[in-house]
């Protein structure tokens, strides 16, 4: 681990054919993201702490569906708005900023809201979602601005291997946390500590070194619109991984306002049980995120997310099936060896077919499909574990799941075989 990040804050990770720049913003994304994960695991209590406050599945469900709605609703708009606005990297970052401000606040709503506190950070998480698809658009696409695709599946590894570990440590300390001190002021501590350390990413994410358009050549508000009629187009490869997508991630989505439940209510978690399963999880992650990128290094793209898809399934049927907190342990950590794989694809993929200067609003359609999936998802797995059981919703998830797999191995996307505009290294 030491030898890890001695290369990793000397920015030896990168490739050494890449210039300056790009290796300092490569060796700053790395940073930022470990800063970024503390907030990031506290963020995964959310539903325990609504449960803990009172809040009810339905309750539950809304704090899953409604943001993704609300991030649907808004994700193509936001992308328009994003491509108009002057300094795009200001209002990108602004948004991130502001939605770590409020995920702050949510240690103040016990003490505001002493009632109804759950509601009210179902509320506040809802409104969230405005700045948080902001940024998740823009973001997207300035890094596929400032990192070459040959060293997108390295850094994109890296940063998920990073996140990961730090929710691994963060989770299992935070389950531990809550666990010893008196509720809900460990919920409330927990959240203003994730805000303060996340302010260390702000710090990072602001020194990278953004190219910025050329003001005397940026076209006027109609020639952007003309331009985007043009050019930001639903081709065929595009509309079969976005339909591909939307099935695939109903089966991810449907059981998501669940687990925490059945966890607690019918296994009799702990909330040190529920913080180390985090952990467990991440930890398979970081084992994926490895597997994968060597495997990348090897195969396509589209060639890992037809693989990985095919193997997802095992979690939701395996707890279903195996009903017991160490099985359900073993099984989390599973499953996480092959998410990476859906995960690198998934954004690679899109960020091929929609390379150039509409990249935002491609990705906004992508994250459109996706959070059409986190909205009615959710929604229809409560239904049907109130119609039956829990355990019926998780065999339909996994159902859906292998669906899902299986058309993006029949309904094939075709990857371009370089992005538009890139520069491969013998060009140089």
């Amino acid at each position: 681990m030491a030898f890890f990040l001695r290369r990793l804050l000397s920015g030896r990770m990168a490739d050494p054919t890449l210039d300056a720049t790009t290796q300092c913003n490569i060796r700053y994304l790395y940073i930022e993201i470990a800063f970024a994960s503390v907030l990031g695991a506290i963020v995964t209590f959310h539903a325990a702490f609504v449960v803990r406050l009172g809040g009810s599945k339905e309750l539950l469900a809304l704090l899953s569906a409604v943001p993704a709605l609300v991030s649907a609703i808004f994700s193509i708009p936001s992308a328009r708005l994003l491509e108009r606005l002057p300094n795009r990297r200001f209002w990108i970052f602004a948004s991130l900023l502001l939605t770590r401000i409020g995920t702050g606040l949510i240690a103040l709503l016990p003490i505001i809201f002493p009632n109804d506190a759950a509601a009210w950070l179902v509320a506040l998480v809802i409104f969230l979602s405005l700045p948080t698809i902001f940024f998740t658009n823009g973001f997207q696409a300035l890094l596929a601005d400032i990192i070459p695709e040959r060293q997108r599946a390295t850094v994109f590894s890296i940063r998920q291997i990073i996140w990961a570990a730090g929710i691994v440590v963060t989770s299992a300390l935070a389950g531990i946390w809550l666990d010893s001190a008196p509720f809900p002021l460990n919920y409330q501590l927990m959240y203003i500590f994730g805000f303060i350390v996340s302010l260390g990413s702000q710090h990072y994410l602001n020194r990278l070194i953004v190219p910025e358009p050329n003001a005397a050549s940026k076209p006027s508000p109609k020639a952007l619109r003309t331009a985007e009629a043009s050019s930001a187009q639903l081709n065929a490869n595009i509309a079969k991984m976005l339909f591909n997508s939307l099935i695939y991630q109903a089966g991810l989505t449907l059981p998501a306002a669940l687990f925490t439940v059945y966890y607690i209510e019918t296994l009799k978690a702990s909330d040190a049980w529920i913080g180390f399963n985090s952990a467990v999880g991440f930890a398979g992650m970081v084992m994926g995120n490895v597997l994968w990128a060597r495997l990348l290094r090897r195969h396509s793209y589209s060639w890992a997310l037809r693989t990985s898809s095919l193997l997802t399934w095992i979690f939701p049927v395996g707890i279903a099936l195996f009903p017991d907190l160490t099985a359900i342990l073993f099984i989390n950590w599973l499953v996480n060896l092959f998410h990476p794989g859906v995960e690198l694809g998934s954004l690679n993929i899109m960020l091929k077919l929609g390379a150039g200067e509409h990249r935002a609003l491609y990705m906004s359609w992508y994250n459109t499909v996706l959070n059409l999936s986190f909205f009615a998802a959710p929604l229809a797995g409560v239904w049907l574990a109130q119609q039956f059981s829990i355990p019926v919703a998780l065999l339909i998830s996994g159902g859906l799941r292998i669906v899902g797999g299986i058309l993006f191995n029949v309904n094939r996307v075709q990857e371009p075989s370089r992005e538009v505009g890139a520069i491969l290294p013998s060009d140089a």
